[in-house]
Protein backbone atom coordinates (compact mmCIF):
# COMPACT_ATOMS: atom_id res chain seq x y z
CA UNK A 1 0.00 0.00 0.00
CA UNK A 2 1.09 2.97 -0.89
CA UNK A 3 1.10 6.12 2.02
CA UNK A 4 -1.33 9.56 0.34
CA UNK A 5 -0.60 12.70 1.88
CA UNK A 6 -2.95 12.92 4.33
CA UNK A 7 -2.29 9.44 5.94
CA UNK A 8 1.16 10.94 5.90
CA UNK A 9 0.50 14.37 7.60
CA UNK A 10 -1.99 12.10 10.30
CA UNK A 11 0.84 9.57 11.34
CA UNK A 12 3.34 13.10 11.76
CA UNK A 13 0.35 14.26 14.00
CA UNK A 14 0.25 10.66 15.95
CA UNK A 15 4.15 10.98 16.00
CA UNK A 16 3.82 14.07 18.07
CA UNK A 17 0.84 12.96 20.24
CA UNK A 18 -1.88 10.73 19.74
CA UNK A 19 -5.37 11.22 18.04
CA UNK A 20 -8.44 10.66 20.16
CA UNK A 21 -11.90 8.79 19.78
CA UNK A 22 -14.93 11.77 20.54
CA UNK A 23 -18.07 9.66 20.90
CA UNK A 24 -20.97 12.10 19.24
CA UNK A 25 -24.18 9.94 20.97
CA UNK A 26 -24.18 7.08 23.11
CA UNK A 27 -25.07 4.61 19.71
CA UNK A 28 -21.91 2.17 19.12
CA UNK A 29 -20.30 3.37 16.72
CA UNK A 30 -21.06 6.68 16.92
CA UNK A 31 -17.60 8.53 16.89
CA UNK A 32 -15.28 10.33 15.66
CA UNK A 33 -10.98 10.45 15.68
CA UNK A 34 -9.91 14.39 16.45
CA UNK A 35 -6.23 15.69 16.76
CA UNK A 36 -5.63 18.65 18.97
CA UNK A 37 -3.18 19.65 15.90
CA UNK A 38 -5.63 19.26 13.04
CA UNK A 39 -8.17 21.18 11.58
CA UNK A 40 -10.45 18.48 10.18
CA UNK A 41 -11.39 15.09 11.92
CA UNK A 42 -9.16 11.84 11.28
CA UNK A 43 -11.78 9.23 10.90
CA UNK A 44 -11.63 7.99 7.72
CA UNK A 45 -7.86 8.40 7.33
CA UNK A 46 -7.39 7.05 10.97
CA UNK A 47 -9.30 3.79 9.50
CA UNK A 48 -7.35 3.16 6.79
CA UNK A 49 -4.15 3.61 8.83
CA UNK A 50 -5.55 1.26 11.09
CA UNK A 51 -6.56 -1.36 8.53
CA UNK A 52 -2.62 -1.21 7.15
CA UNK A 53 -1.30 -1.75 10.35
CA UNK A 54 0.49 1.82 10.48
CA UNK A 55 -1.33 2.86 13.66
CA UNK A 56 -3.57 0.89 16.50
CA UNK A 57 -5.34 2.06 19.84
CA UNK A 58 -2.78 2.27 22.88
CA UNK A 59 -2.79 -0.91 24.78
CA UNK A 60 -3.89 1.70 27.90
CA UNK A 61 -6.35 3.61 26.11
CA UNK A 62 -8.85 2.56 23.79
CA UNK A 63 -9.90 5.80 22.53
CA UNK A 64 -6.25 6.71 21.37
CA UNK A 65 -4.65 6.38 18.54
CA UNK A 66 -1.18 5.72 18.13
CA UNK A 67 1.60 4.96 15.66
CA UNK A 68 2.93 0.95 15.22
CA UNK A 69 6.40 0.29 14.70
CA UNK A 70 5.31 -0.05 11.08
CA UNK A 71 3.95 3.57 11.38
CA UNK A 72 7.10 4.78 12.64
CA UNK A 73 9.41 3.07 10.18
CA UNK A 74 7.62 5.29 7.02
CA UNK A 75 8.08 8.18 9.04
CA UNK A 76 11.70 7.37 9.64
CA UNK A 77 11.79 6.29 6.27
CA UNK A 78 10.52 9.55 4.78
CA UNK A 79 13.09 11.44 6.91
CA UNK A 80 16.11 9.55 5.13
CA UNK A 81 14.98 10.44 1.67
CA UNK A 82 14.20 13.78 2.38
CA UNK A 83 18.10 13.93 4.34
CA UNK A 84 19.07 12.32 0.64
CA UNK A 85 17.34 14.51 -1.12
CA UNK A 86 19.98 16.78 -3.54
CA UNK A 87 19.60 20.24 -2.75
CA UNK A 88 19.13 22.94 -5.31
Amino acid sequence: MSITQAQLRTLNLLHAKPASRVYRSDRFGDYTWVHDDAEVRLTATLHKLFSSGYATLSPDNRNAAVLTAKGRAVLAARVMMVARAPST
